[in-house]
């Protein structure tokens, strides 16, 4: 051998050298012959130096890598910012675990018939007698308001009639007032410090006055640190509870007629016995709602806890704010994580392919006496160098998308990290992260035999290590089948929600705020009526109505007493209640199913109600109500006219609910409705001339009717234009991924497919081969994904009372998108390897 003779020497690490063999210290560590400690300075800018060039070298590998991680990277930290976010909701009030929020539920016969957020407002007198673990408790009704003084008019402000233990419950931080006197006597309000600015600009507010809907004088009695925007409960003005009493609008003593305001609670410190509580307020109610007997029903009240209530699941109506279920929460983390783990599987699958490029690299490190620790080194460096390079590309991608991303999302928040702590924390995860997955290719590629590598015979890829490339990419394959099945099943179930009979129209539908500044106005009715009458001269218009509420919007007044006169089923039900006028079932084109519409001068006490309301007063047929009556919990009888036919009144989440519709004036806010018979370009300018001209003091506020009844379906909206984007990436991803194996698989087969061609395969053959491993990746990945898919999708499709079928060909769809993203990924390969010229595979041979 070459190294046989005399005056050989051997260096510490076993390497033999002739004597005329020079070699100095830089060299010797440049094969990493010479150990870390003498050299340690010269080793790490070698490293750093070699891995950065390594990098630059292998441009293809180095783009896709990049493209991937940096994706990921922008993708994880969109996710989980997004949903950090939803997790802090309600976390910064001082004691907040110990807030908790008294929800009520009523039962027939063990099922449930009412399951609210809001109770009676006597709850609250009474609970410290049933519950003396109660540390402070308060009872909130929130609206939307008219605030004005003379110079500043804002509509639609956050405000909540509060008792004056709010503060001991919800401890804001004051800059101004009296937290216990504060919001004790009528017609005194509490305002946030921006607000105060809008009002009163640098001048001191308190004392001062602010004008609420219909020019009700409150004085500003403190001012408050704005809330963060992170809230359940939102507000910007807190007016005392006892204003309502004081103007005659409820009993002071509070009553059990129906569930309509919030009641908060906190409990003393080490409390941990909740069950007990809700049992001792389940028999409060039982003994004091004494309407439950004459019903049949039973009640509960229940805590749950004010931190999770913007992540609670529960469906219960008459909630401050809509929430989002931990569900989709965890769905988008796991997609979050799946695709940095998918970035980081196509890390490795193309780290073992580039290493048959760099297999003489090795081979010659080897020879010159580099341990397997050194070359391992060196790969793991070039991990660190090229995922903190990533870090950063995917960080400004986050950042540079940030503002689209929250319009994605419906909100104007851009969620963004600001703590230096919380980036290196990301850097560091991500950092290590990939470092630990690039532990696996360095490991393997430091095995290599130097005698293989330099006689051209090393082979990857058999044995546990196929297996395992293999898992990674059924693992990428799996989740992308079942991403795209779920993702077309939730758009199609959003396309029919959207295409669903509602019932009632929806389009040339116009709806205004009605005017607040003339709430307790006797001439408001006749106001209405000479508007309308001003507005139904203009040939754009056809109709209009007033009412209370319009569809897509929660009903909020609810009637626990209402039975039938005279009738075999005596029981008093639970009804919600509308207050409409004549116009509304033309405006919203109702189908009368028997009987009479409203007139605009009625006689009497009459109603109408909905096709459920008939089936729950006993009536088979539900024309059989007309010309019957009902009793209410006021004890007044009121005549049934006529009966309509269903609609839904809010989405299709929830079916359809009994509603009693009687005939008034809303005095209280309200709606106006015109049904437009052509979208005339000038009809809305002539509409707010019109209301300018009777309701000088109101701004004007319209909606689109399609539009809002639309935005019910917001959630749902997000869950589908998320799982949409998660789609294309996670088959960007995976088809990344399946890049990389083409590329090992090319590399590992290239003398195969040269014997082949020799032996007289054509191209087609060769093609057919290469693809025989892909498909039977698919086909695996599409049995586990299909099942998963079908559960998650069925289980979800359960919250609504309205849903598609799921049929076969919407799960087989995902996996033949797969298929045809995957033998387009690996075409151009497969058709490069099967014409190359097989002299060249051979030549070694």
């Amino acid at each position: 051998m070459f190294f046989n003779g005399t005056g050989f020497r051997r260096t510490p690490t076993g390497v033999v050298f002739p004597p005329y063999f020079k070699i100095n210290n830089k060299e010797l560590f440049q094969f990493g012959i010479l150990p870390s400690h003498i050299a340690r300075p010269q080793m790490l800018k070698h490293y750093w130096n070699t891995a950065l060039r390594n990098l630059i070298r292998h441009k293809r590998f180095t783009i896709i890598n990049m493209i991937g991680l940096s994706i990921s990277m922008a993708v994880f930290l969109a996710l989980t910012n997004y949903v950090g976010y939803q997790l802090s909701y309600d976390k910064f009030y001082p004691g907040g675990d110990r807030i908790y929020r008294v929800d009520y539920f009523e039962y027939q016969q063990g099922q449930p018939v009412l399951q609210s957020a809001r109770t009676h407002d006597r709850t609250a007198l009474l609970m410290h007698a049933y519950a003396p673990q109660v540390e402070a408790v308060t009872r909130v009704y929130n609206e939307k308001a008219y605030i004005f003084t003379e110079d500043v008019r804002i509509v639609d402000q956050n405000m909540l009639y509060v008792d004056s233990s709010f503060l001991k419950v919800f401890p804001l931080k004051l800059i101004s007032g009296s937290a216990d006197q504060s919001l004790t006597p009528p017609s005194s309000v509490m305002i946030s410090q921006s607000q105060a600015r809008v009002y009163f600009g640098d001048a001191d507010p308190m004392g001062k006055i602010l004008y609420f809907n219909e020019r009700l004088p409150f004085t500003v009695t403190g001012v408050f640190e704005d809330i963060p925007a992170n809230t359940s409960l939102e507000f910007d003005f807190l007016l005392s509870w006892s204003t309502m009493p004081y103007y005659g609008w409820i009993s002071r003593d509070g009553d059990f007629n129906a569930p309509w305001t919030f009641t908060y609670v906190k409990l003393k410190d080490h409390v941990t016995d909740i069950g007990a509580i809700d049992r001792e307020l389940t028999e409060m109610a039982n003994k004091h709602i004494t309407t439950l007997e004459k019903r049949g029903h039973t009640a509960r009240y229940a805590l749950s806890a004010y931190e999770d209530l913007h992540t609670s699941a529960g469906a219960l109506s008459g909630e401050a704010k809509p929430a989002i279920s931990k569900t989709i929460l965890f769905a988008l983390i796991s997609l979050a994580i799946f695709i940095v783990v998918a970035a980081w599987i196509n890390y490795v699958n193309l780290s073992l392919a580039r290493s048959l490029e760099r297999a003489d690299e090795i081979g010659v490190r080897k020879v010159f006496g580099a341990s397997r620790s050194a070359i391992s080194g060196q790969f793991l460096l070039e991990a660190v160098v090229l995922s903190s390079v990533t870090f950063g590309l995917g960080a400004g991608l986050y950042l540079l998308f940030s503002g689209p991303f929250a319009n994605l999302l419906f909100t104007n928040i851009a969620f963004r990290p600001t703590e230096p702590t919380t980036w290196a924390l990301y850097f560091a995860g991500f950092v290590t992260g990939t470092t630990l997955i690039a532990f696996y290719p360095a490991l393997f590629i430091s095995r290599y035999k130097p005698a293989l590598i330099l006689k051209n015979k090393l082979s990857i890829g058999r044995g546990k290590a196929n297996v395992l490339q293999h898992s990674l990419m059924v693992f990428q394959l799996f989740l992308a089948v079942a991403i795209i099945g779920i993702t077309l099943i939730a758009g199609r179930q959003l396309r029919f929600m959207r295409n669903f009979d509602s019932g009632f129209n929806t389009s040339h539908t116009i709806t205004l705020r009605a005017p607040a500044s003339t709430n307790s106005d006797s001439l408001r009715r006749s106001r209405y009526r000479s508007f309308r009458n001003d507005v139904m001269q203009h040939s754009a218009f056809r109709s209009g109505t007033a009412s209370m509420n319009i569809p897509g919007q929660e009903i909020r007044f609810h009637d626990e007493d209402i039975h039938a006169v005279g009738s075999s089923n005596i029981k008093k039900q639970s009804f919600w209640v509308m207050w409409i006028d004549e116009g509304y079932q033309e405006t919203f084109g109702l189908t009368l199913l028997g009987g009479r519409n409203f007139q605009e001068s009625e006689t009497g006490l009459t109603c109408m109600i909905n096709e459920t309301a008939a089936r729950a007063l006993g009536y088979d047929n539900p024309t059989d109500a007309v010309n019957t009556s009902i009793m209410n919990a006021a004890h007044d009888k009121a005549t049934i006219i006529g009966v309509w036919k269903d609609y839904h009144h809010e989405s299709v989440h929830k079916p359809v609910d009994p509603i009693v519709f009687y005939h008034r004036h809303p005095n209280e806010y309200g709606y106006y409705t015109f049904y437009v018979q052509s979208r005339q370009g000038e009809y809305l300018q002539n509409l707010q001339t019109l209301w300018h001209k009777h309701y000088p003091n109101d701004p004007f506020i319209y909606y689109f009717m399609d539009r809002f009844f639309g935005e019910q379906f917001q959630a749902d909206e997000l869950f589908a234009r998320l799982l949409n984007l998660f789609s294309i990436i996670s088959i960007a991803v995976a088809s990344l991924g399946l890049f990389g194996m083409a590329s090992l698989a090319m590399v590992k087969r290239t003398k195969e497919i040269g014997v082949r061609k020799v032996l007289g395969a054509s191209v087609w053959n060769i093609l057919v081969m290469l693809s025989k491993t892909y498909i039977r990746l698919i086909v695996i990945s599409c049995v586990l994904a299909f099942p998963l898919a079908y559960y998650l999708t069925r289980q979800w499709l359960q919250t609504f009372a309205y849903k598609i079928d799921v049929q076969v060909w919407m799960i087989v769809l995902p996996g033949v998108i797969v298929l045809v993203a995957t033998l387009a990924t690996i075409a151009g390969q497969s058709i490069q390897a099967a014409m190359a010229n097989p002299a060249k595979s051979l030549k070694d041979q």
